[in-house]
C-alpha cells in the first residue's frame, strides 16, 4: 500500500485527514496558549475521534522526541561549534531546549502522528468504513 501524502499534509496544516475541517477553529473557547499542546477529542466537522484508544499517543511522542533531538539540539551543536556560543551556554540552552520545546510542539507532533498513521493506512479512516467512535 502506497503512503498518501494527501493526507499526511492535510494533518500537518492542521486540518482533520478525513474531511479536511480545521481541527481546531478560530471561534475556539480555549485559550490561545492552550491550542500549542491541546487536540480536540474529535472533528468538528465530520466527528471523527482524533484521540484514540490507550497507547494511540505513543506516535506522537515519537514525532516529538526526533524533533526535539533531531531539530533543535542540532541547532545548539552547531552554535557551539562555530563559536557563537560557549560550552556552558551550550548546556544550558540544550536543557532549556528538552523542557521547553517538547511542550510547545506537542500539538502539532500529535498532527503529524495523526497524519502518518492515516497516510499508511487510509482505509482505516471513516470515509473508509471504519466506525467514528473507535
Amino acid at each position: 500500500m502506497a503512503f498518501r501524502t494527501d493526507i499526511f499534509w492535510k494533518s500537518a496544516c492542521g486540518r482533520c485527514p478525513d474531511c479536511g475541517a480545521p481541527i481546531r477553529a478560530m471561534g475556539d473557547q480555549t485559550g490561545r496558549f492552550a491550542r500549542l499542546w491541546d487536540t480536540p477529542t474529535h472533528c468538528a466537522g465530520c466527528g471523527m475521534t482524533l484521540r484514540r484508544k490507550e497507547g494511540f499517543f505513543l506516535g506522537a511522542i515519537v514525532w516529538n522526541y526526533g524533533l526535539t533531538a533531531f531539530g533543535v539540539l542540532p541547532l545548539v551543536l552547531v552554535a557551539y561549534r562555530l563559536g557563537w556560543i560557549g560550552g556552558d551556554w551550550a548546556v544550558r540552552l540544550a536543557v532549556g531546549a528538552i523542557f521547553v520545546v517538547p511542550p510547545l510542539i506537542h500539538a502539532f507532533a500529535w498532527r503529524l502522528w495523526i497524519g502518518t498513521y492515516y497516510g499508511f493506512l487510509p482505509d482505516q479512516l471513516p470515509s473508509g468504513g471504519r466506525r467514528l467512535d473507535d
